[in-house]
């Protein structure tokens, strides 16, 4: 499982290279790939709506990740914890998305379930929502219908031991938490181990 980092230049440049390490792109940012990436690098890229959607600045973000290799997903803008109002968003945003030829990813929120999701139209399922509703039996359950339709799972505000090994207990395939950003130091190398593949006994 890949922890994607935002932010945390010096750390992440520490542990560039490392297979289970990502770069998190974050419109508020203006982050370069060029000097934030590395050969074979893996990146994501959030939309800020958890904090405030900017449309200027998703969109410039867009047109810097233009082309750009080892994407894994875009967070298309959503609503927190509103399914219906993140999905009115996802129609008028996924488009835009795609048309930089970026991976676009659905950010599942409170209420969300299989028939309602738009499969075709993303690689990407994003567990989003109340802490509630994402570690509950809803957010499982469409983790695993997004693994069966061969999609990447991402759950964000991972910044636990505990909760990064229940995402990876469900299916997530990444996680992103801000601890990685503000205690980067302590909190990345630890991250790390945590995903580490447990031993095997027989």
């Amino acid at each position: 499982m890949i922890i994607f980092v935002s932010g945390a230049s010096r750390t992440v440049a520490r542990y560039r290279g490392h297979p289970r390490l990502g770069v998190l792109f974050d419109p508020r940012a203006r982050a370069d790939p060029a000097t934030r990436l590395w050969p074979g690098a893996v990146w994501a890229a959030d939309n800020s709506a958890f904090t405030s959607f900017d449309a200027d600045a998703f969109l410039k973000m867009l047109a810097t990740l233009h082309g750009v290799e080892g994407g894994r997903f875009v967070a298309v803008p959503d609503v927190v914890a509103d399914a219906p109002a993140t999905l009115a968003r996802f129609r008028l945003w996924a488009p835009v998305v795609r048309a930089h030829d970026l991976p676009v990813a659905l950010v599942a929120q409170d209420g969300l379930v299989d028939d309602q999701v738009p499969w075709r139209e993303l690689q990407a399922l994003f567990i989003g929502g109340s802490t509630e509703w994402k570690l509950g039996a809803e957010a499982r359950s469409l983790a695993g219908y997004a693994k069966a339709h061969g999609k990447w799972v991402h759950m964000g505000r991972v910044n636990t031991r505990a909760r990064m090994h229940y995402a990876e207990k469900i299916g997530c395939d990444s996680v992103d938490g801000t601890c990685f950003s503000r205690w980067s130091d302590i909190k990345v190398p630890k991250g790390l181990q945590w995903t580490a593949p447990l031993p095997l006994f027989s």
